[in-house]
């Protein structure tokens, strides 16, 4: 009978213990195992979803003098030595290596208008890009709608050539409302709609079609600045930057971590919390493992020392305990990736609010045999040196 097979007699003989030893395995392991697999759902969903955070990353023309700026935006009246950027720079950002990550790319023009004895500032943008990368924009009022209708979405609404939203601020300091005409410029235009306040700086601006402002600024095919939501879920978005700055010489490419930094440090204090607690039950785990162990050990005292009496030395009697737990451990590894792979695809959406589906991460079934394994071994070893430690004339006195 070979050591293997001593351990497998000595299992089926004593399943309660080995089944309560099972159960604290299968406990530890799928905790950890559910909680990565979330909190990997969740970064990736943060990556997918990026446009929902805005822009996070801009460009802007690179000034070689002191600049008088505003958001970012270079004032060229008033800075000497201000590069431009043209439409001929929007295709090289799609150069970058790693331009799969980007969603949105926002491209906007800047400038002051007159407006008939007042001057407003006007923000010329390609209005589908701009409100989908702006999500929280709404629309308080809305021209051409029926009485008792809402106003619809931005981000699904083409606004006319002619057509102009308007921020809260804005709208109140010029006395206009969702239909009603202004001139810019000298240039008739009809205000589209007005959003609802957002408590930023857009409040106080005019929005317009971006070729449109731009002939109305007199900039044809020039930019103020570019927009870019972009995440990388395997790297900073200081690497995009990078990379972008690279191919525009002429700009000066800025990342706001700001933008998603939110939802990042949710999810970390998250990650956070649930390690802390998948320690707590991995030590209780451990302390089931070495009790149990103990225990065994305990009602076996007869049996190490007929064995000890036969030959048997006390490496012999040390790798018959490490079997035992290697063996049981190995299947806790395995149940314990199963239930927590479908206590995260199950819990998973509500518990970190997730819209999709969790996916199975199926490479942590290693992973999770070699955590078990690890954790049943090391608290075994105790056991197994009590054990092999034991007098064989001492332990034959109980025959």
């Amino acid at each position: 009978m070979t050591l293997y097979h001593i351990a497998v007699s000595n299992l089926q003989r004593r399943r309660k213990k080995m089944l309560f030893l099972l159960l604290g395995l299968v406990v530890g392991v799928s905790t950890v195992i559910g909680l990565l697999t979330i909190v990997g759902a969740m970064r990736l969903e943060l990556g997918d979803r990026i446009d929902e955070f805005g822009a996070n990353i801009v460009i802007v023309p690179r000034a070689k003098g002191a600049a008088l700026n505003y958001g970012g935006v270079v004032v060229s009246d008033v800075t000497f030595g201000v590069e431009r950027l043209t439409e001929a720079d929007l295709p090289k950002i799609d150069t970058i290596k790693d331009r799969e990550g980007i969603n949105i790319i926002s491209p906007k023009i800047v400038g002051a208008v007159d407006t008939g004895g007042q001057k407003a500032l006007l923000v010329g943008v390609e209005t589908k890009r701009e409100f989908t990368q702006k999500p929280w924009f709404s629309l308080r009022e809305q021209a051409g709608l029926q009485p008792g209708a809402k106003p619809g979405s931005l981000s699904l609404l083409d606004v006319p050539a002619d057509g102009l939203v308007a921020g809260s601020a804005a709208a109140r300091t010029l006395g206009i409302g969702a239909g009603d005409s202004i001139t810019l410029n000298g240039q008739p235009f009809r205000v589209f709609g007005v959003l609802n306040e957002t408590g930023g700086r857009e409040d106080g601006v005019l929005y317009a079609n971006l070729a449109v402002a731009q002939r109305l600024l007199g900039r044809p095919g020039e930019f103020s600045m570019i927009e870019v939501s972009a995440y990388c879920n395997f790297c900073p978005v200081e690497e995009y930057a990078a990379q972008i700055a690279a191919v525009l010489p002429n700009a000066r490419v800025t990342p706001l971590r700001q933008a998603a930094l939110y939802r990042e440090e949710t999810i970390d204090k998250f990650a956070s919390f649930g390690f802390a607690l998948s320690a707590v039950v991995l030590l209780v785990a451990a302390l089931m493992v070495l009790t149990t162990m103990l225990a065994s050990v305990g009602e076996r005292t007869r049996e190490i020392g007929i064995f000890r009496a036969i030959g048997f030395r006390q490496a012999h009697i040390v790798r018959i305990i490490f079997l035992e737990a290697g063996l049981v451990s190995f299947l806790g590894g395995v149940l314990g990736y199963l239930s927590g792979s479908a206590a995260a695809w199950l819990a998973g959406p509500y518990l970190a609010q997730l819209q999709g589906t969790v996916a199975l991460r199926f490479e942590l079934i290693l992973p999770a045999v070699l955590l078990s394994m690890s954790l049943a071994v090391i608290a075994s070893i105790y056991p197994a040196l009590k054990a092999a430690r034991l007098d064989p004339a001492e332990a034959l006195r109980f025959i």
